[in-house]
């Protein structure tokens, strides 16, 4: 090779090593994007996998439940009454040029609750989850600082509700305690009693009114049942109105004897005969959809503990237990009979360690200070068995801790002879070792499992034979199946039901309800249905009437609180002669309002001086869940009635039409017009009445 060729090259070497030395952090830069990039695209592919997967599971997890479905929705709405659907309707809207409010009275039912009717794993619903809300925050902020004992000061004095909580049960040993206020449900009523405050309180002064705990001046009235939801919502209603002075209205709070508030009309002998009637004419209506029928006893075993519940009522307020708080509905699984399936479960348990053999030590130690009873024992043995056999133990270690066991036993008594009598194939002295096959085994869990039978129904198990039927179908064993045919016919189990796996859908929600919606329809038209509404609320109409009264001749009370609950409110919707089914299916924290009002111009029309107000000058409106309904009322539909049309305070584009009815027509209607549907003129006749037929029509 020519010497100028080769220092070419050399040459040629020598600049690409510059240039490379040169640019070598071009290159690094280069790698480092070129890495990054790839690192960018694999990471969004994952995330957008993720999210693929996400957006498939979510709907699953939440299929039950989805309100995204029109009409599930509006069922949910309906049923549930979530707080952010709680606004303000018609609520304090006149013409306030013309009339002067004089007061109110205002009856609620409790907010959301947990169920009334133990349910299958009810206690792990999320009943207890409270909403983000700044204004439940405040409340419980409010309540913390009031309660330095432990207590709200409004409770810890003497009192119908002394020492009651004033917040829903948190931290407990269930999520979702049976009739008990929710989070949700004490935010509801927040809610209303905001409603409250915006419609009434400056035009009351309810802040200004003498809040002195030691002197009632009279000018607030609170009453509630003695159950805490009812309570706990008062208080949060007393709040929402006037946070001022809400501890003082909670603890001047009277007891109502009774969910219907009848006061000192409360006994009748007509209410028995028409429930009787009532409960059978609903049997009647669902016996003629059988479908429907079925799907309530299909949803009662998936639902319930107790598979004595088949009224669809019953089981829409197990639902709704699901439905408003967010909760996947639920499903069952076939029941099935103790088979070796069960044993090959457990062995899974045992390699998940789920079950230890330090239970045998534990259980030895207990035995031996006696802490443990002859029921434990038995089940403590069934499970050390298994265990230890499917764990290889030593045969030999097992039997002598079985002998253990067994010599704690006393096979010489009356007891012990009669034991040894029914299962005396598989054991015939203390001396003897059982064999530590499966049959056998549970063949020696029956004994301990007698024993304990035994001993707790001592009165109950003098037939041999019977005794040895009842374990036999208790423990379902299949080495005694042949044994069968030694038994009378007479004392045979049923074969236990076999419940189909079945899982309840929104679709099965949705056709329960409007069966529901169509049995309510039935229910407001039902006569006797009108007659016992008319009997249980006559002492609340009573009482609200006695209330106007006063505040028309004393100019108090100014604020009148009822908290109570579905029930009060159907008998009152029923006694004012309502019929809309709507208003007879009353959701959560549903309220309805009296308000009194007085002429303003009080001039007298010859003199042309002002006068003193007259009967004449009073009117009243009803407003039920911002719905004015006073146009609705049988005493006052037929009346005249002083309309007008009043532009919503907040948003001027709604426009309502307003109601007044005179404040003589419901004074008239208690006193003479009550009791003509039973052709009597007072209460007590109505009751005796109607309770003495022997016949209800």
């Amino acid at each position: 090779m020519p010497p100028s060729s080769y220092s070419n090259k050399h040459k040629i070497m020598n600049e690409m090593m510059k240039f490379s030395f040169h640019h070598r952090a071009f290159y690094c830069y280069l790698g480092m994007s070129i890495w990054i990039f790839f690192l960018v695209t694999v990471m969004y592919k994952y995330m957008s996998v993720g999210e693929e997967i996400n957006t498939v599971k979510k709907p699953v997890q939440n299929v039950y439940m989805s309100k995204n479905d029109l009409k599930f929705r509006k069922i949910y709405l309906k049923a549930c009454n979530p707080p952010d659907s709680i606004i303000r309707g018609s609520e304090g809207v006149v013409d306030t040029d013309t009339w002067h409010l004089q007061g109110v009275l205002v009856l609620t039912r409790h907010g959301d609750r947990g169920p009334l009717t133990h349910l299958k794993g009810g206690d792990k619903l999320p009943c207890d989850t409270a909403p983000v809300s700044p204004l439940l925050k405040s409340y419980e902020e409010y309540v913390s600082n009031a309660s330095g004992t432990g207590r709200a000061w409004w409770v810890s004095g003497p009192g119908p509700f002394h020492n009651f909580p004033s917040l829903p049960p948190r931290a407990s040993g269930t999520h979702c305690a049976l009739g008990q206020l929710t989070p949700s449900g004490l935010l509801q009523m927040l809610t209303v009693g905001n409603i409250l405050r915006e419609a009434y309180a400056e035009k009351l002064g309810l802040d200004n009114i003498e809040s002195s705990v030691k002197k009632d001046s009279g000018d607030v009235l609170t009453w509630s049942t003695r159950y805490r939801r009812t309570f706990q919502s008062l208080v949060a209603v007393a709040w929402g109105a006037s946070p001022a002075t809400g501890g003082v209205r909670a603890s001047a709070a009277r007891e109502a004897h009774s969910v219907s508030f009848c006061f000192k009309d409360c006994a009748c002998t007509a209410h028995h005969k028409l429930n009787k009637k009532i409960n059978t004419q609903a049997k009647t209506r669902l016996e003629s959809h059988p479908a429907i029928k079925e799907l309530v006893l299909k949803l009662s075993k998936v639902l319930f503990e107790s598979q004595e519940h088949t009224d669809a009522d019953v089981v829409r307020d197990a639902l709704l237990a699901y439905m408003c708080h967010d909760a996947p509905l639920p499903c069952t699984e076939k029941t099935k009979k103790l088979s070796m399936d069960k044993l090959h479960k457990f062995n899974s348990d045992v390699e998940k360690n789920k079950i230890s053999v330090n239970k045998m030590h534990k259980f030895k130690s207990d035995i031996e200070h006696n802490k443990l009873s002859m029921d434990k024992m038995y089940r403590f043995k069934r499970d050390s068995v298994m265990t230890r056999s499917l764990l290889d133990v030593d045969i030999d270690t097992l039997n002598m801790e079985l002998d253990y066991i067994n010599n704690q036993i006393d096979f010489n008594n009356d007891l012990g002879r009669k034991a040894r009598d029914i299962i005396g194939k598989y054991y015939d002295s203390k001396d003897k070792k059982v064999p530590l096959d499966f049959d056998a085994q549970m063949e020696r869990e029956k004994l301990l499992y007698y024993q304990q039978r035994y001993l707790d129904n001592a009165d109950g198990y003098e037939d041999v034979v019977i005794v040895k039927k009842n374990l036999d179908a208790d423990f379902n064993f299949p080495n005694d199946a042949h044994m069968d045919t030694d038994f009378d016919e007479d004392y045979k189990e049923p074969t236990p039901e076999t419940i189909e796996d079945f899982c309840i859908k929104k679709e099965h929600v949705m056709y329960l309800f409007a069966y529901l919606e169509w049995s309510y329809r039935q229910e407001i038209k039902n006569i006797h249905n009108r007659r016992r509404g008319l009997l249980i609320a006559y002492g609340l109409i009573h009482n609200i009437v006695q209330n106007m009264i006063r505040m028309i001749s004393e100019n108090k009370p100014k604020f009148v609180l009822y908290s109570g609950h579905d029930k009060t409110l159907q008998a009152l919707i029923l006694a004012l002669g309502l019929s809309n089914y709507q208003h007879y299916n009353i959701q959560y924290a549903s309220r309805m309002i009296f308000e009194v009002y007085r002429k303003k111009d009080l001039r007298d029309e010859f003199k042309f001086a002002k006068r003193k107000p007259v009967a004449q000058d009073f009117y009243f409106r009803v407003v039920y869940n911002g719905e004015d309904i006073t146009n609705s009322l049988s005493f006052c539909k037929t009346r005249q009635n002083i309309v007008m049309k009043v532009i919503d305070p907040i948003d001027d584009v709604k426009i309502y039409d307003i109601y007044l009815c005179s404040i003589e027509n419901i004074v008239r209607f208690i006193h003479d017009d009550y009791f003509s549907m039973f052709n009597v003129s007072n209460y007590k006749d109505a009751c005796a009445t109607y309770g003495n037929w022997k016949h209800v029509y």
